[in-house]
């Protein structure tokens, strides 16, 4: 529930007490646990099938899917390099 106003917000906790909002905070805290779970699940079978495609696949596509992986890897590091150096030095992005 949205509010325009922080004072309703404030008297709506003098009315209601605190629970709501204690109901609310457990709510939003399992389903953030069950996404981890399920993005960590979703992670690890990725991996699970990638391993398993490197595996059976010959010399030649192993290597071409390994060296697109590592380029894939410094490019995204080297972008979360550059974001971090640009919010260190405050200058734009």
């Amino acid at each position: 529930m949205s509010y325009p106003y922080p004072q309703d917000r404030h008297r709506d906790r003098k009315e209601k007490g605190e629970q709501p909002y204690a109901d609310a905070r457990e709510a939003m805290s399992q389903q953030q646990a069950e996404l981890q779970r399920e993005a960590e699940a979703y992670g690890e079978a990725d991996q699970r099938e990638a391993a398993e495609r490197l595996r059976h696949a010959s010399p030649e596509k192993r290597k071409e899917r390994l060296e697109a992986a590592v380029a894939e890897q410094l490019e995204e590091t080297t972008e979360e390099i550059m974001a971090r150096s640009d919010d260190t030095t405050g200058r734009p992005g």
